[in-house]
């Protein structure tokens, strides 16, 4: 019932650094401190009555394992930048964690297996499924050395230059639609990449933000250049009759946005990724207006022990 208390782990960021870590990534700057140095952990009491969740004293989260890095099945679990912003979320609230695997909000949180699914778009908002809050953005970006940051990355740079795309993904169709007739050089998945980047042998990489972001933590001097296409939002989509369970995620959500929480989060995921991806369009690209994360064909990673998909990439491990 309401007023219990949970105990909350004092350095998110470093909680979360340790499960990038446990991942096989590599490029993380946080670092787990020892016990004797943490700060002494900070209880909250249970914000939502036991009546509204699908068990008592938990937050039962569903995302989709589909979307990495946001969602990884990994060691018997499930890891990602959704799972440790749930974890978040969960701790504000003085509730523990289930998190469950599910492809769409309906599916989880409208058939009651569910409290909030994590990755829904304005869109799938309904008459059954509410859409609230913005902790993520994606969109279709530029990667490359931190020299063409200082120089400032254009339309006519990319023009001149050898891109790197996966065959066939949402990403090399942006391309096209942004008008951007570069010379392509296409790999089966991001990974690759990323690879031939390092290896000199193209010199930018196209792909989804966040995909791109988690690698190029594992490139020195890699970063993020800017975007070709407009922003998708990702929010917390809840069951329409809940207003009570929406209304304390959300309050949650603000106060980790505002304690910095969900900005160390991010870092730890995605490095030097702006959290917001607004104004960062490559100086005279023509945006191309697609909604890369809803199509079949967009960039993904999946883990090593995932089914294959020749529109996804490969894990750090």
């Amino acid at each position: 019932m309401v007023g219990t208390t949970r105990t909350v782990v004092a350095k998110a960021a470093a909680l979360v650094c340790a499960g990038v870590i446990a991942l096989g990534a590599s490029g993380c700057s946080l670092t787990v401190p020892p016990l004797s140095e943490a700060e002494a952990p900070q209880t909250y009491a249970q914000t939502i009555d036991d009546s509204l969740l699908v068990a008592p004293g938990t937050l039962t989260v569903a995302v989709d394992t589909a979307d990495a890095p946001q969602a990884i099945a990994q060691n018997g679990g499930i890891e990602g930048y959704d799972v440790d912003l749930a974890r978040l979320l969960a701790a504000r609230m003085g509730l523990d964690l289930n998190v469950i695997e599910g492809t769409s909000a309906e599916s989880t949180v409208g058939e009651g297996l569910a409290d909030v699914y994590l990755g829904a778009e304005t869109s799938d908002g309904s008459s059954s499924i509410t859409v609230s809050g913005v902790y993520l953005e994606n969109a279709t970006a530029v990667f490359g050395r931190t020299e063409g940051a200082g120089t400032g990355l254009t339309s006519d740079v990319l023009a001149q230059a050898v891109v790197g795309v996966q065959e066939s993904s949402a990403s090399q169709e942006v391309l096209v639609r942004a008008g951007i007739a570069s010379t392509q050089q296409t790999f089966s998945n991001v990974n690759a990449c990323f690879e031939a980047l390092g290896q000199g042998q193209v010199d930018y990489v196209v792909c989804d933000a966040t995909a791109g972001a988690y690698l190029a933590r594992a490139y020195p001097g890699v970063t993020f250049l800017g975007t070709l296409s407009t922003t998708t939002t990702f929010g917390l989509a809840t069951s329409a009759d809940a207003s009570d369970l929406t209304d304390a995620l959300t309050q949650a959500l603000g106060d980790i946005t505002s304690d910095g929480s969900i900005g160390a989060v991010h870092t730890a995921w995605y490095g030097h990724l702006p959290v917001s991806l607004a104004d960062t369009a490559v100086s005279g690209v023509t945006v191309a207006d697609t909604g890369t994360d809803d199509d079949s064909d967009a960039d993904a990673a999946t883990t090593s022990d995932a089914p294959s998909d020749p529109d996804s990439m490969n894990s750090l491990d």
